[in-house]
């Protein structure tokens, strides 16, 4: 079965591409390359923020230790280049079984009309439709809703994670968690629950197609929220204990799909 993954050139994306080789006859990595896409001016020269994100990675090239390099072919692309009429044409020529986006630039046309019935999918960081846009596994912990902390797994869409549910995914949480380590607890699990929706495609077998529902105070997120009062808010609630408060609750119950066991 032969693939392509859109997706972005941090250590977390390396691995998530490595990983899934294993479950693949042939893949195509196209990769937005971007430095220190983290420290961009939005944040000035806040060393707090900067100290948050460079623990970010520390703790990332920790749990993905091994995956420096993309382990296949790779196209290498300036960031919001993938939608360009010579990527359009690679693809199409490659031709692959299925198609994965996971934290690349939003698919656009021509790119889109490439799409086969149940094999375009797209890894969001966040459960749908609760949490949508950019760091959805950070805001829980603003808004105290641990219990959103997770992935989903989607047919892509034009939307921003609009698109039909396949699964959703949901970390082990420990007490001494925090968004970092949480964040890439989700991936690993990702990473499982995409290998097993890519065996059920290789065995020509259905995958789910939920279409996601109406809810009330839908969160959609973009990156000129995050700022230092956020950061220091975030602090503050890890520092009092969120994670082992929300672990000695009752969890609340919501709608959830997990159609994919591990």
């Amino acid at each position: 079965m032969k693939a392509v993954i859109f997706t972005s050139n941090s250590i977390r994306h390396k691995f998530f591409a490595n990983s899934l080789q294993n479950y693949l006859d042939d893949l195509l990595v196209v990769s937005e390359c971007r430095e220190n896409d983290e420290f961009n001016e939005s944040y000035g020269e806040n060393d707090q923020i900067i100290k948050h994100f460079k623990n970010r990675n520390k703790i990332e090239n920790e749990f993905f230790k091994g995956n420096d390099e993309f382990n296949t072919k790779c196209i290498p692309i300036l960031y919001k280049e993938v939608n360009h009429n010579f990527i359009y044409e690679k693809i199409k020529k490659y031709n692959p079984d299925v198609m994965i986006v996971f934290g690349s630039s939003i698919i656009k046309e021509p790119l889109l009309s490439l799409s086969k019935k149940n094999k375009f999918l797209n890894l969001h960081l966040g459960l749908s439709p609760y949490y949508k846009g950019n760091a959805t596994n950070f805001w829980p912990f603003i808004n105290n809703e641990l219990e959103f902390l997770g992935s989903t797994i989607l047919h892509i869409d034009s939307g921003i994670d609009t698109g039909d549910i396949i699964t959703h995914v949901r970390p082990k949480i420990d007490e001494n968690d925090n968004v970092h380590t949480i964040g890439c607890k989700i991936i690993q699990e990702s990473v499982r629950k995409m290998g097993m929706i890519l065996n059920l495609i290789k065995e020509k077998k259905e995958i789910n197609r939920i279409s996601q529902w109406n809810i009330k105070n839908e969160k959609i997120y973009k990156l000129k929220d995050f700022n230092e009062k956020i950061l220091e808010d975030y602090l503050n609630k890890i520092e009092n204990g969120i994670v082992k408060k929300f672990l000695s609750e009752k969890e609340k119950e919501f709608k959830i799909i997990n159609s994919i066991e591990v």
